[in-house]
């Protein structure tokens, strides 16, 4: 994965594993027949640690599960889970992914001797092109309608950051959590080439006294200068443009700027280590699933050193 991808998914992750803001990512996405068959006060991040490395590249970014209500308005005892799935590129191999999420969460629960769960995808895009992905399975195929209606299907929601502008009345509410708003917007505009959008959401800052938190105003910079290429003065001077002081900031981010690459060093450092043990099991004949296991390396990385 390159540098610029683990960027995004480390924001992408960063902003909803927080209960708030993914419940506001669904009242924002789902239609409203949907929405009231939802209990938005039992929403719970699943942990997927447990995934295995064999199906690693099939597991959705996130899952958050809820309760749905009763006609009468109770709660009753089924989950919906919404796999929240982050892209920047549109392909249409993204059905196959999602599918094959499903397909080994619903054998887990045959395994477990339990009710298949509801899955439901929701997909989040920011990237530079337009999404023209059919958001029905069924429709990447070129076929009549008499057709379709034997073939599987099934549909994802769309959350596409390009056309959505978040200083339409539309998003008053989400004005609220800048947080949350914050990280949409600069997801929106870190392929485009101004900086006016950076400006605004400065300014934006500097309106709801967000400039009280210093920590969550580093993470933001941090992802601007690494998305936009800006160095600390033009982020310094565009945040004075905005009325906020820009000093001691951009020297606690100097500071975490240093200390992030020194992580990323280490990181890449121990990978390059279980790259060359790979290389000495494949000479000693190891089978790949037991390089798998030792390494956590994926079946594809392992591959790649056979050639």
């Amino acid at each position: 994965m390159r540098k610029i991808e683990k960027i995004h998914d480390k924001m992408f992750n960063s902003v909803f594993r927080k209960e708030e803001n993914a419940r506001a990512l669904l009242k924002k996405v789902l239609p409203g027949k949907l929405k009231k068959r939802i209990d938005f006060s039992s929403i719970e991040i699943e942990d997927t640690d447990y995934v295995s490395k064999q199906f690693e590249e099939y597991f959705s970014d996130i899952v958050v599960k809820v309760k749905m209500k009763s006609k009468t308005g109770g709660r009753i005892p089924t989950d919906i889970c919404f796999i929240l799935e982050h892209k920047t590129e549109g392909r249409i191999r993204i059905f196959i992914q999602i599918l094959k999420y499903m397909v080994e969460e619903w054998q887990k629960d045959i395994d477990e001797k339990r009710p298949l769960r509801i899955i439901i995808p929701i997909v989040f895009y920011h990237g530079k092109k337009d999404w023209k992905i059919p958001q029905s399975f069924v429709d990447q195929f070129d076929v009549h309608d008499d057709v379709k209606q034997f073939l599987l299907d099934y549909r994802y929601f769309l959350f596409d950051a390009k056309p959505w502008d978040f200083r339409t009345e539309q998003n008053k509410e989400l004005r609220e959590n800048v947080f949350l708003l914050t990280a949409l917007a600069l997801m929106k505009y870190a392929y485009a080439e101004e900086t006016e959008g950076i400006e605004e959401i400065f300014r934006f800052w500097h309106e709801k006294g967000f400039t009280q938190d210093i920590e969550d105003m580093v993470f933001f910079l941090i992802y601007i200068s690494e998305t936009k290429n800006l160095g600390g003065e033009q982020l310094k001077e565009m945040l004075e443009k905005s009325k906020i002081e820009g000093g001691s900031i951009m020297q606690t981010l100097a500071d975490r700027l240093r200390y992030e690459g020194k992580k990323e060093g280490k990181k890449e450092g121990k990978k390059e280590g279980k790259l060359e043990t790979a290389k000495q099991m494949l000479l000693d004949n190891v089978s790949i699933e037991n390089i798998m296991k030792y390494t956590g390396l994926k079946e594809k990385e392992i591959k790649a050193l056979m050639h």
